[in-house]
């Protein structure tokens, strides 16, 4: 397989730049659209095809460049065993300010045993991309639109914090502990990955911390304080688990900054080779972990996927064909209603049953052709013997 030339710092040279420019399109088109009050689509750590109307906070971005780097991108909502025994690497954005369960990582601690070198990339949720975006739109409007905009990010500013902050112990699990910090903005970079990015033009934004509870390897570091880092466990075998303190740098409108997608395929290059890449998409509580199937009726395959997209193609065809199979113009018509009194529709009814006999002979040993006719076998004496002979003869 053939992949793109790649730069002196080891990330591919165009890996990811056609969704990075949907996204700035959809951004574009949202910042001049005109009249009306602006809306903006912020929903948290989901995908959203096609890009044009992709959250800011989506994840479109970083699963193109996966895609682009030959890896095979899927979407999970739940941890089923049975469906990720093939999958090499699990990517999760948690909408949820909290650590995950012990439910949860024992879940994963299974699956990182399972097999030699799987991945798992927690990104934590301390970052929220809508009040960057409402600053960089503010220069592109008219004047008299700026002010609105300036209110749309003060606003973003106090609802992407939560209004309670989880308990001490929902910000720890068996991995590591989240401790906040005061917010900050580092212009220092350090660590493996840091080589070949520019860090003044980075716009990487701090307000907690992932503190690991064993060792850990860190690959990006400011100031002393670690950005990313990978832990290993001596029962993972070679397996790992990768930690990024928030997705500042990694979700869709952040991922615009040409240094922000440099450390994003740093990112890809250390997960290895191409392989079964799952984005997993959760909200507050993390995702159901082998849930029962409650429902077993048939409607169920109309939400699974990918049976729901063909069952829907199959409708929309059906619906068509009985428009093209079955039409009606205009309003419908009674036709006028056919009378029983005509004697010779029986005429025709005894030629249609004799001709089917196939048999000459016994059709003229129907006929009275050696007496005279009655007066009221008239009808029948000068219509069926013509009738039947001609029939009989075209089928001779």
């Amino acid at each position: 397989m053939s992949h793109p030339p790649r730069s002196r710092n080891g990330s591919s040279t165009n890996r990811g730049e056609s969704a990075v420019g949907a996204v700035l399109f959809a951004i574009c088109l949202l910042a001049v659209g005109g009249c009306g009050e602006p809306e903006l689509e912020n929903y948290y750590g989901r995908r959203q095809l096609p890009l044009v109307g992709a959250s800011v906070n989506g994840t479109d971005v970083l699963a193109a460049m996966f895609a682009e780097a030959g890896h095979t991108v899927a979407v999970r909502r739940a941890l089923i065993t049975s469906g990720m025994e093939s999958v090499d690497t699990i990517v999760w954005f948690p909408d949820d300010f909290a650590a995950p369960s012990s439910e949860v990582c024992q879940w994963f601690d299974e699956w990182l045993v399972g097999r030699s070198g799987r991945k798992l990339v927690y990104v934590g949720r301390d970052f929220d991309a809508a009040p960057l975006y409402w600053k960089k739109a503010t220069p592109l409007v008219a004047p008299s639109e700026q002010a609105e905009y300036r209110k749309r990010e003060q606003e973003a500013v106090a609802t992407a914090r939560p209004w309670s902050r989880p308990k001490a112990e929902e910000l720890d699990c068996e991995w590591f502990k989240i401790a906040a910090i005061e917010l900050k903005q580092p212009h220092e970079l350090a660590g493996p990955w840091s080589q070949g990015v520019e860090a003044p033009k980075t716009e990487i934004e701090l307000t907690s911390l992932i503190v690991p509870h064993g060792e850990e390897e860190p690959l990006l570091t400011s100031g002393g304080e670690v950005i990313v880092a990978r832990q290993r466990q001596p029962h993972w075998h070679e397996s790992q688990l990768l930690t990024v303190a928030n997705g500042s740098f990694l979700l869709n409108l952040p991922l615009v900054n040409h240094e922000h997608r440099k450390l994003a395929g740093k990112l890809i290059e250390g997960l290895g080779p191409a392989g079964r890449v799952v984005f997993l998409e959760s909200g507050r509580g993390g995702p159901p972990v082998d849930p029962p199937a409650t429902d077993s009726s048939l409607w169920r395959v109309f939400g699974a996927w990918p049976l729901n997209a063909i069952l829907l193609h199959f409708a929309v065809l059906g619906i068509i064909f009985c428009f093209a199979r079955w039409p009606i113009f205009g309003r419908p018509q009674t036709p006028p209603a056919e009378t029983t009194a005509d004697f010779g529709k029986h005429v025709d009814a005894v030629g249609q049953l004799l001709r089917r006999t196939k048999d000459r002979n016994y059709a003229l040993a129907r006929l009275p052709a050696t007496e005279e006719p009655r007066a009221g076998d008239v009808l029948a004496s000068r219509n069926t013997p013509r009738h039947i002979v001609a029939d009989d003869q075209s089928t001779r």
